[in-house]
């Protein structure tokens, strides 16, 4: 029979609360990107695309190398996050949310008003891998593709679905919020509060597949 302990750790693992919390990180690292990156996007990889498109087409190409930078980085710690959780499958979210935390920990000792290519590549990395924590997820630092499953669903009246997909929209603006609140009282610095919480859950993740793991041992 299982704990109780376990018990909850699974209902509340198997809720959307775990997305939310995600969710919401994203959308505070996408507040700071946004007040000290104008050039390169750590989270919107639609817009460095275009950005991209628009440098090879003026000549800039000065701006086409950290582009690509940014954009690689976000690729290549998405798939290392995916490969892990793949051979890994306990430990996902564990793993992908530790690797989010050490790249946004690295980038804190970079961070100025202005966010240079490096720092930008580093949280772009760690969006990147924290978009992999999830298995059930086509992803955390978009919202775009949010309001579309919303719109399907409030066409379909699956109004309760409809309603999730509202509150992860609602907790990308609180996200947002805090960190745009943790950046005028720390500056660029917020970071590090935003690596924090990425290693609260990462611990968090690790000690649920422990649970797990000592549940199924133990039967």
């Amino acid at each position: 029979m299982p704990s109780p302990n376990s018990s909850i750790l699974e209902r509340l693992a198997r809720s959307p609360l775990p997305v939310f919390v995600l969710v919401a990180i994203a959308g505070g690292t996408d507040a700071l990107v946004m007040l000290h990156s104008k050039e390169w996007l750590a989270v919107y990889m639609t817009g460095n695309s275009t950005k991209l498109s628009q440098s090879l087409v003026q000549g800039a190409f000065e701006k086409t190398i950290p582009l690509i930078c940014v954009i690689a980085c976000f690729l290549a710690f998405t798939t290392l996050a995916a490969w892990l959780g793949t051979r890994f499958p306990r430990w996902r979210a564990a793993l992908s949310l530790t690797l989010t935390a050490i790249l946004l920990a690295c980038a804190v000792p970079l961070t100025g008003e202005q966010f240079s290519p490096l720092t930008t590549c580093l949280v772009a990395a760690g969006m990147g891998a924290i978009n992999q924590a999830l298995a059930d997820q086509p992803g955390v630092t978009f919202i775009t593709g949010t309001f579309i499953s919303v719109g399907r669903q409030l066409a379909s009246r699956k109004f309760g679905a409809a309603a999730l997909g509202m509150l992860r929209w609602i907790l990308w603006i609180v996200g947002a919020a805090a960190g745009t609140v943790l950046n005028i009282l720390f500056g660029p610095g917020a970071l590090a509060a935003i690596a924090l919480a990425a290693l609260v859950c990462a611990l968090t993740a690790t000690v649920y597949g422990s649970a797990m793991h000592a549940e199924r041992l133990a039967h």
